[in-house]
Parts: structure tokens; C-alpha cells; sequence
């Protein structure tokens, strides 16, 4: 663990020191691809108070909002599937749409020697900001379910500059991220167990961030840049460059002898540049070079909007000198009959690479060398309405129909169905591998969400898919259907805080390996993972002006599910703790 300290003491020197600044917006994507388990967010649609940022910026260093802390569900890998906390100790991401909290630490200790540490710190320089956050999470896991280890834990570490120009904000950050895991679900542990075997796999990865964002939207509207390298223990490794940048152009004159319609311009443009090379059995090699521009007219009037436009993308593989061209439709008409009901379609399509780190970040158990293959959306044809009622209450609903080309699934790993002389972490029957099929995806979700006043919030969310696939029987590991339904509560005087979740996912497809004791051989076979429903709850009180204590509770029903086959989930998990501010 030394080394991944040393890292994370010379990127927060390297970032402290730099005299750049940050920005507070939201990653661009300029295509659309698959997405494992679509999420239907129900904050998406949130009604929220927030104020615009004003030109010029302030010279005074208390114009730098202070948040309160918000409570969130997240994902931990190898426990319940989500955990309630105050700070993610998943990856902290730069998405700039969300404020920094106030400088705080937070340790807390919960069953299954479950260790959760947090730390954020700020100073101001000048109208400026710099500072540093830190998240670890350790835990042993389902360790009452195995024999053998199935701890996990990650550390997140990100130092960060804020600086203000005239024009706009500009961000530079620094960030490392280390996650460890152990492949603990053994199809055939009878043949593949042993005493004190070692299944540990780790990730690391180091990654810059920079973006600009304008004050005003004057031709060039946000630009960002991502570059990075990760590798794992098994000596894979990427090295990856992410260039966006967001064109826009509007006038509220331009009516070209149409009254009542105002005609913007928007265009995306995109470069990406990601080199992968595994480090097991063929040890696959993958250089790709992506280059994208999505130019899009936009004519709008009274609420309601016509936009034209089209995804164009280059995409080279060039280990394997192979190049494409793509084009992609991209245009969404709404109607904006009343605040209570507005209707929309459109069609829309795009290239997403699929690479290492992303993978990796879905699958924590996958096997250290991957077939990696670009997802091409050919089109996605959808409808919906979405609208306000009153003050209190907003919803969404929407059908869309996607034809797409290299979807990918998560499958059992085939590694070595012999009897491997030497054992290793990876080919005891405990991994998984991408495939990919070219199919149709029917989808259908929703989402509900009241409020009352500043103090409760209640949201219902769902989402239903359907997938026809050309050669696979199954969209293995994934599920058909997923509900949630979550609240959020304040009192005294915000000095409680209570939030909880319940969600319900259904029944999955998966390939699995068994030992027959008939032909003494191991064959394989396909298995259907039971639905689940998962209670959260998360609590705070505020017993003096800079000092809390919280509880949070996972998994209530305790039901240790596979969220992966093989791979069973923490049972009910109950963590506490302190959260000092200054």
C-alpha cells in the first residue's frame, strides 16, 4: 500500500503548485452508446434553486458558495449493492454541476470491519480556490459466505485549483485512484480452492483534468481535457487522451422573416486517442483514434424547440489497420403544450470505445485481457412527455427503440477447463469476459418525484428493456426490469437528516461452470440469478454547529445476492460515525 501513498503525496505537491483554475461543468458527450443498466435519475429532473454565476466574478473570497452536505446512494462494489453516505468513496469524479462542501473530515466504523474515511479542505487565494479531498473505504465483504478472502477496499484522492478569469472559470486537478478486490466466487471451488490461495487483483490510476467554461455563451461555450494512465497487477495497462469541446452560437434577432422564432447553432467536437495493451495469455494490444464533430441547428419559439443536425465520427483502430467513417441522425422536436405537458421525439445514434478503465469500473472481476470493440448506436428512435405539476411534483416518461451493432455483455471466463499445474488468482473458474452481439433494445422508463416545501422529497423511478439479440440467447447479467423508490427528510431545523432507498431489480441470465462428477469433467451450463429488493437508510444529527454524528444501514433485508454469478453481496451492514467541519 506504500507505493499507492507516494503516488497520492506527488500528485497533490504537482497540483498544489500549478497557477490554473477550475470550472464548474458538466463532461460533454458528444456520442451516445449502450450503457449497462440504464438508470432512469430521478434527480435529473430535480426542481433545484441555484443561481447563475454573475460577470464579472467577485474579488470577495466569501462569494464562494458553502454547501450543506447531501446524503446520496451509491455503489460499492462487493457489499450491498448501494450504501448510503455522505461522500462517495467511489471515484471523485470533477463533474462541476455538483458544489464542493465546506472543509470537513468524517471517519466512521460499521460491521464487517468496515472502515469509511473522508476529507475535504479549501483556501481561498485571492478570488481563487485550491484544496484537496481524500475518500477510503475498506471492508472485509461476505467473508461469512466463503472460505477464503473477499475483502475489498479503494482510496480516492484529488487536489484541485479554482480560478476565476473575466471571460469564464478554469480547472485543473489531479487525481489517483487505487481499488482492490479479491475473485472470490469460485464456479468449481472443489477442485479450484486451496488453503490460503491468493486472489487478489488491484487497479490503479492516475488521471489529469482540465476545462474552461464561459461566462457567456460566445462561440465557444466549454472545453474539456481528460488524460490518464492505469494498470492493474496482471501488468495490463491504458493510456488514454479525451479532448471535448462544446460550439455554440444563438440570437434571439436571427429570425430570417419569422417572427416569434429564435435560430441557434450548437456543434460537439470530440478527439480521443486510447492505447491499451492486457498483460495475460495473448496479451491483446488496441489503439484507438477517434475523432467526432455533431453540428446541430437549433430553432426554437415560446418553449417549444426543432433540433437538426447529425453525429459524424472517425474512428481508426490501428493495431489492427482498420478505419470507419460513421454517421449518425440527431434531431428532437418538443412541443411545449402547457408547463404540465410537454411532448417530445427525436432520433438520435453515435460510437462509444469501450476500453479498459470503463470495463474495469462496471466489472471489478473481469480477466486482465479483454476483446475491446467500439458500440455503434446505428439510430435510436424515442418519445416521451415530461412536464411540472404545480410546484411539488415533476415526472418523465419515455419509449425508445435502439438498433445497434458490438453491444456488450458480461459472461463467465472459459479460461482453463483443465486442471492448470500452477493456480493463479485469475484461472480457478472465477472471472468474467466482454462479448458482444449486434441486436434491438426496447426500452421504456419513468420517473415521479414530489417535494414539500425545502424538508421531504419522494422519488419513483423504473425502467423495463427489452433486448433481441442476432447470436446470444441471453443479455446475460443484465436485468429486464429495475423500480426504486427513495425519500429524503430534514427537520429541526436541518439539523436531522434522514434518507432511504428501496430498490427491486429482476432476474438475470448467466453462464456458469460445474464440475460433473459422471464424466469427471467440467461443463457448463446457464443459470437464472434470483430478483432482489435492497433497503437503504442513512441518518445525521447536527449536535453542535460544526460537529455530527451519522448511522448508516445497507442491505436491511440482508439477502446476499449476486449482483454477478458467483459473487454474493454483503448481507445487512450498519456503519456510524463522526463528521467534524472547519
Amino acid at each position: 500500500m506504500n507505493i499507492q501513498y507516494k503516488i497520492l503525496t506527488l500528485i497533490i505537491l504537482a497540483t498544489i503548485l500549478t497557477t490554473t483554475g477550475y470550472s464548474q461543468i458538466k463532461e460533454e458527450i458528444l456520442t451516445i452508446g449502450k450503457k449497462k443498466n440504464p438508470d432512469v435519475n430521478v434527480k435529473n429532473i430535480e426542481k433545484k434553486k441555484t443561481e447563475p454565476d454573475k460577470y464579472p466574478p467577485s474579488n470577495e473570497n466569501n462569494s464562494i458558495k458553502k454547501d450543506s452536505l447531501n446524503y446520496s446512494i451509491i455503489d460499492v462494489p462487493a457489499v450491498s449493492e448501494f450504501q448510503t453516505s455522505q461522500l462517495s468513496p467511489q471515484s471523485l469524479n470533477t463533474d462541476f454541476t455538483n458544489s464542493y462542501y465546506d472543509n470537513h473530515a468524517k471517519i466512521g466504523y460499521g460491521t464487517r470491519n468496515t472502515v469509511l474515511g473522508d476529507l475535504y479542505f479549501n483556501y481561498p487565494v485571492n478570488n481563487n480556490l485550491t484544496g484537496i479531498k481524500v475518500s477510503a473505504l475498506s471492508t472485509d465483504g461476505p467473508k461469512n459466505k466463503y472460505d477464503w478472502k473477499t475483502s475489498s477496499s479503494t482510496i480516492d484522492a484529488e487536489a484541485f485549483y479554482i480560478f476565476k478569469l473575466k471571460t469564464g472559470k478554469l480547472h485543473f486537478a489531479g487525481n489517483y485512484t487505487y481499488n482492490g478486490t479479491n475473485y472470490y466466487g469460485l464456479n468449481t471451488p472443489e477442485i479450484h480452492a486451496n488453503p490460503g490461495m491468493n486472489l487478489r487483483q488491484t487497479t490503479n490510476q492516475l488521471t489529469f483534468k482540465s476545462d474552461y467554461n464561459m461566462y457567456s455563451n460566445n462561440y465557444l461555450d466549454k472545453a474539456f481535457l481528460k488524460a490518464g494512465y492505469m494498470w492493474d497487477k496482471f501488468d495490463s495497462n491504458e493510456t488514454f487522451i479525451d479532448l471535448k469541446a462544446k460550439l455554440a452560437k444563438s440570437s434571439e434577432n436571427a429570425n430570417l422573416m419569422l417572427p416569434g422564432l429564435n435560430f441557434g447553432v450548437e456543434a460537439d467536437v470530440l478527439f480521443n486517442y486510447t492505447y491499451t495493451h492486457f498483460g495475460l495469455d495473448t496479451k491483446n494490444k488496441y489503439s484507438f483514434l477517434t475523432a467526432g464533430f455533431s453540428p446541430v441547428l437549433r430553432i426554437s419559439s415560446q418553449g417549444s424547440y426543432l433540433k437538426v443536425g447529425a453525429n459524424i465520427a472517425y474512428n481508426g483502430e490501428w493495431e489492427g489497420n482498420n478505419t470507419k467513417i460513421f454517421f449518425h441522425p440527431k434531431a428532437e422536436f418538443l412541443f411545449n403544450a402547457a408547463r404540465e405537458i410537454n411532448v417530445y421525439a427525436g432520433i438520435d445514434g453515435g460510437l462509444k470505445l469501450t476500453n479498459m478503465s470503463d470495463l474495469f469500473s462496471e466489472n471489478p472481476y473481469l480477466y486482465s485481457n479483454q476483446l475491446l470493440r467500439p458500440t455503434n448506436i446505428l439510430y435510436k428512435v424515442y418519445g416521451g412527455v415530461k412536464g411540472d405539476i404545480d410546484e411539488g411534483i415533476k415526472y418523465e416518461a419515455e419509449g425508445s427503440f435502439s438498433k445497434a451493432e458490438n453491444l456488450y455483455f458480461y459472461m463467465r471466463n472459459p479460461y482453463d477447463l483443465t486442471f492448470p499445474s500452477i493456480l493463479k488468482p485469475y484461472n480457478r473458474l472465477n472471472t468474467f469476459n466482454a462479448v458482444y452481439d449486434d441486436g434491438n433494445i426496447i426500452t421504456v422508463k419513468g420517473a415521479l418525484q414530489y417535494f414539500w416545501k425545502s424538508d421531504l422529497g419522494i422519488g419513483l423511478e423504473g425502467e423495463y428493456h427489452n433486448y433481441d439479440l442476432d447470436e446470444l440467447k441471453h443479455a446475460y447479467n443484465l436485468p429486464n426490469y429495475r423500480v426504486g423508490i427513495d425519500a429524503n427528510y430534514k427537520a429541526l431545523e436541518d439539523k436531522l437528516k434522514l434518507e432511504a432507498k428501496l430498490f427491486f431489480t429482476g432476474e438475470r441470465k448467466s453462464n456458469y461452470f460445474y464440475y460433473d462428477i459422471t464424466s469427471l469433467s467440467i461443463k457448463e451450463g446457464i443459470t437464472t440469478l434470483d430478483s432482489y429488493i435492497d433497503l437503504n437508510f442513512s441518518a445525521s444529527y447536527k449536535l453542535l454547529t460544526n460537529f455530527s454524528i451519522f448511522i448508516n444501514g445497507t442491505n436491511l433485508f440482508s439477502k446476499n445476492y449476486e449482483r454477478f454469478q458467483g459473487y454474493k453481496v454483503l448481507g445487512a451492514q450498519v456503519l456510524g460515525g463522526i463528521l467534524v467541519q472547519f
